[in-house]
């Protein structure tokens, strides 16, 4: 008659019960610090093409961490419009006299005429552009939204294929962290 040690086999199986709590906790944390990664990278890919400050791009986007329960990190960039006075733009001031014509450059490579569109400091300065022939109404004039310019297809593509090797790298590292190796 063979007798079998359960014991041996009850500590095998909390020991692997241990591992496999022990390679969530390493892959959240790898997707955390990868979301903030391709946040830092889809900022410097869409200021590589277009004329815009950090600063203006990271308030629009947001990271929704990746926890225990549930193992994937988002990243969401959300925004309306970006006012064309977030871009480079000639004259950056009001004069008192009109512009022959107002500059703007969305994207890298110069700068373009905007006929009939003006500066004016409404709660800061801002480009506007008449509606009709007398004064008023006027509009505020926008350029393309932080999350259209997110979705390009170079400047996804670039992001999504930097975040799968930073991902690898994380990973390796947080599981040699987490399981002592």
């Amino acid at each position: 008659m063979i007798q079998i040690d359960t014991t041996a086999l009850r500590e095998a199986q909390r020991h692997l019960q241990e591992v496999k709590k022990k390679t969530k906790v390493a892959m959240y944390r790898a997707l955390n610090r990868v979301a903030q990664n391709a946040k830092t990278n889809a900022s410097k890919e869409i200021r590589e093409q277009y004329v815009i400050k950090a600063g203006d791009l990271s308030s629009t986007f947001s990271i929704k961490k990746a926890d225990k329960g549930s193992l994937s990190a988002t990243i969401r960039s959300r925004s309306r419009g970006t006012g064309l006075d977030k871009y480079k733009f000639s004259p950056r001031r009001t004069t008192g006299k009109r512009p022959k014509v107002l500059k703007v450059a969305v994207k890298k490579g110069g700068m373009k005429k905007v006929p009939g569109a003006f500066v004016a400091e409404k709660n800061g300065v801002k480009i506007f552009i008449r509606e009709g022939r007398s004064r008023l109404p006027i509009k505020r004039l926008y350029g393309p939204p932080a999350p259209e310019m997110f979705n390009n297809v170079q400047i996804r593509e670039s992001v999504e294929r930097k975040a799968r090797i930073l991902y690898a790298q994380r990973l390796e590292h947080e599981l040699n962290r987490e399981l002592g190796g």
